[in-house]
């Protein structure tokens, strides 16, 4: 379980005050930037659910994106393995070998390293 003064996780939950958003997964690992909660989910082996990323205002209490749907010229189980904050966005990197760098606040792709789309 994490707790702050603001949220807390409890396995597949997301608790903002008296919301309560539940995922398919549990969270993994999170990173928060301007009001922005970045979730990432821990899919289990034997599934394919390579969106596992998602965009949470903390203000709103909603979720407001989710990583896009991609196509990988390596495979089709991809989902993404770590996040890390890069100045006020955030980096994914999944199974492929393939990072993103999407925007926290609105879960844009600005930029996806090599190998590209099909």
């Amino acid at each position: 379980m994490n707790r702050n003064s603001r949220y807390t996780i409890l396995e597949n939950q997301l608790i903002i005050g008296d919301s309560v958003l539940k995922f398919d997964f549990p969270i993994k690992e999170f990173v928060e930037i301007s009001d922005m909660l970045i979730v990432r989910l821990e899919i289990p082996p034997k599934i394919i659910s390579n969106e596992n990323v998602f965009g949470i205002s903390l203000i709103e209490k909603k979720i407001k994106w989710r990583i896009a749907k991609l196509k990988y010229a390596t495979g089709t189980d991809c989902p993404f393995i770590k996040i890390e904050q890069f100045m006020n966005n955030v980096k994914l990197f999944n199974w492929c070998n393939i990072y993103l760098e999407v925007n926290a606040l609105t879960g844009e792709i600005l930029e996806r390293s090599l190998p590209e789309k099909y």
